[in-house]
């Protein structure tokens, strides 16, 4: 009797060589190289949507620069209170996780390795990233520092090649260049493709077709979709939707006072079923910059330093997005973890560090009393729109304001030039930089 063969379509990770292959079982190595990262899928030459997110971003780079603490669990955060930013998968083994409070990480692997973030190097590095990320295309969706949607359907013409080889040949990229990994998702619709680039962490490469989509989807709890909160989630499991298939098979009609308008919209993502395309047009909602520190404050002689500092973050990364706002917010979260938010609404968006300070100490100042102490303190900026022309908004300034202007430009040259340790203020040099 005639072996039973099948057509496999397929493309190898390690030399990119991609075609059909005729055999009873998909197969596992690379005819072209004998290699084993085989990605096997009819649809894998033809899907062109993508999300791609980098693996332990934060923890990843701390270990890049610092090759001792390459096969050591890592975590980014705070070193004594504060929660869990980032955790690397050697962390991860002992139940470390993101937003984990710290002292339960160090109580889930005592010898784990604690540093402390470094978001502006960290942008940074996110910035090198999505610049090779539009050398592929110009659709890029960024949804946080370290995760984006692409769009490749133009990829074959320009490149020559598949969108599934040129994300391969990115990851490759990213590798050598920047030195960490990053996984991907590959799909023909946004929320399928996020839910893939989960699948085969960390350096994965997996791909959903919609063939396949409905029936991956089927057993899993409504909690993965892409695109439902968490108390959405909850509604439906408390009313006996557990899984994917349980809201596929159920008329719309009974989930409508579950998810309101969002029925049908969630029917369909459990289906595999996403029409949101790419948006290269994602608003900034605001920018900011938090301290959990190691002990309670009360006094402004220990608050009013730190907020001028992460004032002075807030005004860089501002500035390197060209985003000036006029709304000024005030965060703090007190002893017992109760958090109150203050805001301002000025006349004129800013960029200034100078007048984000000035505004959010006048904030702060209100909350201090002898009686309340604090164990996190953040200041933001949002409320972005166009910015006043200079001409006009020189107008409305005075010279002490122009003044302060000038001096934060020379600042701002300074900190460019030699980095944002050179010089501080002298209320910053009377305590020690949270």
């Amino acid at each position: 009797m005639a072996e039973l063969r099948f057509s496999f379509t397929f493309l190898c990770r390690s030399c990119f060589a991609s075609g059909f292959l005729g055999a009873a079982e998909p197969p596992t190595t690379c005819p072209s190289c004998g290699g084993t990262r085989l990605v096997v899928d009819d649809d894998v030459l033809s899907l062109c949507i993508a999300h791609l997110d980098c693996d332990s971003f934060y923890a990843s780079i701390e270990k890049r620069d610092n090759p001792e603490l390459a096969n050591k669990p890592v975590m980014v955060g705070g070193k004594t209170r504060g929660v869990v930013a980032a955790a690397c998968y050697e962390a991860r083994k002992y139940g470390v996780r993101s937003a984990m409070p710290t002292f339960q990480a160090k109580k889930r692997c005592p010898h784990i390795t604690i540093i402390k973030p470094r978001m502006d190097h960290y942008v940074s590095v996110s910035r090198q990233i999505r610049q090779m990320m539009h050398d592929l295309t110009p659709l890029v969706e960024p949804l946080s520092i370290d995760e984006a949607f692409l769009d490749l359907s133009g990829t074959q013409t320009l490149h020559k090649a598949s969108p599934a080889e040129m994300l391969m040949r990115l990851q490759q990229r990213i590798k050598q260049e920047i030195g960490i990994t990053v996984s991907v998702g590959l799909a023909s619709n946004k929320s399928l493709a996020k839910l893939a680039s989960d699948q085969d962490k960390p350096d994965g490469f997996f791909v959903l077709s919609d063939k396949h989509a409905r029936r991956w989807l089927a057993p899993r709890p409504v909690s993965t979709i892409y695109g439902i909160g968490k108390s959405a989630a909850k509604r439906l499991t408390d009313a006996g939707y557990h899984s994917c298939d349980d809201i596929v098979r159920t008329d719309v009609k009974q989930l409508t006072p579950l998810l309101g308008k969002q029925a049908l919209f969630i029917q369909n993502l459990a289906k595999g079923i996403d029409n949101r395309r790419i948006s290269t047009e994602r608003e900034t909602k605001s920018v900011s910059s938090e301290t959990t520190f190691d002990r309670d404050y009360s006094h402004e002689d220990d608050l009013i330093p730190i907020l001028e500092r992460q004032a002075q973050r807030v005004s860089r990364r501002l500035k390197a997005q060209a985003l000036q706002g006029n709304v000024i917010n005030l965060k703090l979260k007190n002893a017992q973890f109760k958090t109150i938010s203050r805001r301002k609404t000025i006349a004129n968006p800013t960029d200034k560090a100078h007048e984000i300070f000035t505004i959010a100490r006048d904030l702060l100042l209100k909350e201090l009393n002898p009686a309340k102490s604090w164990r996190l303190l953040g200041v933001g900026v949002d409320g972005f729109g166009s910015a006043p022309q200079m001409d006009d908004f020189l107008k409305q300034m005075d010279d002490k304001g122009l003044r302060k202007d000038k001096l934060e430009q020379a600042l701002d040259d300074v900190y460019a030039k030699f980095g944002d340790k050179t010089i501080f203020s002298g209320r910053q040099l009377k305590k020690p930089l949270k």
